[in-house]
């Protein structure tokens, strides 16, 4: 009986070996090489005509790269990528077709970037995001944008400081300047209730191509804020007024702000440290109301006044003067938002869904009529924590700084 059990023991695990080589061998039969695979670094979509659209997608030169790695890096301007595109009734369809291009598979597991043609993004983005949405490869990190003009022409671009557009893409976003939004957030804008979506908008300019000198550059920059209703891109808002909508939204990373001194000469520039806005929603008797709560701590980096700033009335002043400048920008994003555009793009329906959440099962349907009626106050609180390590002005004779 001991040695049955033995036997047993031993047929248990001969069993279990072999299973657990068996799964290690099929646990690869889909893995594709380095060499077998095109890896695309952003994707841009245009719109063709009535019946399909076009793909286009930037893909790392294997060759380039790898001569660029031996050299030791180093911007030689010699460019590591290459632009491909294929048209097609949907982005599915165009894949299929661009893949017959190309002797390689086509990988989107390491996409940057998807930029929308700005055609494209007028007629609706729904159903092209669709196809991002359920491709198992598709990073929903990568960061999307609406270009001005095709999408294929600003991806096919050569930047001045990088060896690709992907390149300089990535390092517009991490400064994080305009609106930063990712295919995952642009999904969750798209099937919110009230329908109101933003992307930041990005252009390119070329440098002029003279006789006998290098090809054309291109200067790639952030150049504002696409608006969507539904899916459909219904306008833009230019840069200023991005900033403002940042602010509303609790976005805002970077921001300097210059001001003409109250009881003095000359101007002075604080930039931002760190920023904090609060809504808070108010309904009473049928009349939405919402508070914009913000709080913002600055730096002095430039004292081109007669102001010496170790006067803290002055400082005073200052914060008062960064309040109005604040307060104006945010004014420009709301009227533009909601009075003209009269698109919830500032996140007043959540606001109000979390604190009011038996009356926004009613408000949700007519909320395209309540939000441009909204009464919003505002309540703007800074900071200034460091007036400079020089809190006179240097370059003014001591007989002309005003102290007090």
């Amino acid at each position: 009986m001991k040695r049955y059990f033995i036997r047993k023991g031993c047929q248990t695990i001969v069993f279990l070996l072999l299973c657990s080589t068996f799964f290690s061998l099929i646990g690869c039969w889909d893995r594709r090489e380095v060499n077998d695979i095109a890896i695309v670094l952003t994707t841009g979509i245009d719109y063709k005509d009535e019946k399909e659209i076009e793909l286009s997608v930037e893909m790392v030169m294997p060759e380039e790269m790898a001569g660029k790695i031996k050299e030791g890096g180093g911007g030689s301007g010699t460019r590591t990528t290459f632009i491909e595109s294929a048209t097609g009734i949907t982005v599915a369809d165009a894949r299929s077709k661009l893949q017959e291009k190309i002797s390689r598979y086509l990988f989107w597991g390491h996409a940057e970037a998807t930029v929308i043609g700005e055609q494209l993004a007028e007629k609706g983005i729904r159903e092209h995001v669709d196809f991002f949405a359920r491709m198992a490869e598709a990073r929903l990190r990568n960061q999307v944008f609406v270009s001005k003009g095709k999408a294929k022409d600003l991806i096919s671009s050569l930047p001045h400081l990088e060896d690709s557009a992907t390149q300089t893409i990535q390092e517009l976003s991490q400064f994080q300047i305009g609106m930063n939004v990712t295919m995952s957030k642009l999904m969750q804008m798209l099937k919110s209730e009230t329908g109101g979506a933003a992307l930041p908008m990005i252009d390119s300019t070329s440098s002029k191509k003279e006789p006998g000198k290098l090809p054309d550059k291109s200067q790639l920059k952030l150049m504002g804020t696409a608006v969507f209703k539904e899916d459909k891109m219904i306008g833009s808002l230019d840069s200023e007024v991005t900033r403002g909508l940042l602010w509303l939204r609790d976005e805002i990373r970077y921001a300097t702000i210059t001001l003409d001194v109250p009881e003095g000469e000359g101007k002075v520039t604080m930039e931002m440290i760190r920023s904090e806005t609060e809504l808070i929603p108010h309904l009473e008797n049928d009349k939405w109301k919402i508070t914009v709560k913000i709080k913002t701590e600055d730096d002095v980096i430039q004292n081109a006044s007669n102001l010496d700033l170790r006067n803290p009335e002055f400082i005073m002043l200052i914060e008062k003067e960064i309040e109005k400048e604040v307060e104006e920008r945010i004014k420009l994003a709301v009227e533009k938002v909601q009075k003209d555009m009269k698109v919830d793009i500032l996140k007043f329906d959540s606001t109000f869904q979390r604190e009011y959440k038996k009356k926004w099962q009613t408000a949700k349907e007519r909320w395209a009529e309540i939000f441009p009626e909204i009464e919003i106050e505002f309540v703007v609180d800074p900071h200034i924590l460091r007036p400079g390590g020089s809190t006179g002005p240097p370059a003014v004779p001591k007989n002309e700084v005003k102290q007090k």
